[in-house]
């Protein structure tokens, strides 16, 4: 959480905001009263960081075997609060479903504009044990690990050899196009 928030922030926004976490297997909302337990973290591809270091988000999930899942491909994951309060208790319930692990986290039933998503990430499945009689186990690395792969070898010579030079925006699209990973550019003032 960040430091010195307003106390506007914290006795209206924290305390009583309604979140929700969305996981989908390849494109399908995962129902979280079969999520058993969900952990989150990160890690660097090196020991130190250093200049070219990229942190890589996972994810470990157990999830009940009666949630009849298959080995997914893709895991994504967004992250939802409210927006709109004029909602009344039983809308946002008729809007949510499930339980996560116990808490009062759920997911939307399906979009809302009431719900501000926040997408967290793409995740690609590194490990998936269903050898226990009744829980999957599945750790999933983001999609930055796609960029590792070749041991990150890259050639701008096409992109170069069509004008003589290329900026480093179109060096950077062209590298996340050829790996499968999305590029988003944020303007701060």
């Amino acid at each position: 959480m960040y430091k010195n928030v307003s106390t506007k922030w914290n006795e209206n926004i924290l305390k009583n905001v309604e979140t929700v976490i969305n996981i989908y297997f390849d494109g399908i909302l995962v129902n979280p009263s079969y999520i058993t337990d969900f952990s989150y973290g990160n890690e660097l591809f090196e020991k130190d960081l250093e200049l070219g270091s990229t942190p890589s988000q996972y994810i470990e999930l157990q999830i009940h075997k009666k949630a009849n899942i298959k080995i997914p491909k893709i895991i994504e994951i967004k992250y939802g609060i409210l927006i709109n309060h004029a909602l009344t208790v039983a809308e946002v319930n008729a809007m949510t479903v499930g339980d996560l692990n116990g808490i009062k986290v759920k997911s939307l039933s399906k979009d809302d504009t009431n719900f501000e998503m926040i997408p967290i990430g793409i995740y690609n499945v590194d490990d998936y044990d269903d050898e226990d009689d009744n829980v999957i186990n599945i750790k999933a690395l983001d999609n930055m690990i796609k960029l590792d792969l070749d041991k990150g070898y890259y050639d701008a010579s096409e992109l170069i050899k069509e004008k003589g030079y290329a900026t480093l925006k179109e060096i950077a699209q062209d590298i996340c196009n050829k790996k499968g990973v999305e590029l988003r550019f944020y303007f701060f003032s």
